[in-house]
């Protein structure tokens, strides 16, 4: 595979894209509930709903303006994909997810971090690291500690473990 850094880049590509398709499947779950007539088609009042049944605090002049740019066919009405695909729809939705709590990342870097530390003392070693990390070769893991192993003890603790997960 590649260095720790680009492994990094993976990890965070792939977070992105997990977060992309998941507000890809809010903003569906929410134009289909929206879609009481089963049209296939919101009205700048059902979008409206949307937002304030989200907490997000909009005028309909607001959403006239969102609907206007979003509305890619000109029928003053937004099909699914012209919702899902506006950016201002999008980016309204944001606020209404900066309020709900996080994903835990901690927890996540707790349950990896248990995981390569296979003798349960509280440290990963390089030789942990190796058996548990195939794609890495003794090189990288190396440079790993070179660069993470901040007391030069040879192993990971779970804060310098933390700090390499956060690269």
């Amino acid at each position: 595979m590649g260095t720790p850094i680009r492994m990094s880049a993976i990890v965070l590509f792939n977070q992105h894209r997990i977060r992309d398709r998941q507000k890809r499947d809010q903003l569906v779950e929410a134009f289909r509930r929206a879609d009481k007539n089963g049209d296939g088609r919101l009205s700048v009042e059902e979008i409206h709903g949307i937002y304030l049944a989200h907490g997000v605090h909009v005028t309909r002049e607001e959403v006239q303006k969102i609907v206007d740019a979003a509305d890619k066919d000109g029928t003053g009405l937004l099909t699914e994909k012209e919702f899902v695909n506006s950016q201002a729809v999008g980016d309204a939705m944001e606020n209404v997810n900066e309020e709900r709590p996080k994903p835990d990342t901690s927890r996540q870097a707790e349950i990896a971090f248990r995981l390569y530390d296979k003798d349960k003392d509280g440290y990963i070693t390089k030789s942990e690291m190796e058996k548990l990390s195939k794609n890495l070769s003794k090189e990288q893991i190396d440079k790993v500690f070179a660069r993470f192993d901040q007391d030069g003890d040879g192993r990971l603790s779970y804060a310098e473990f933390r700090k390499m997960m956060n690269k």
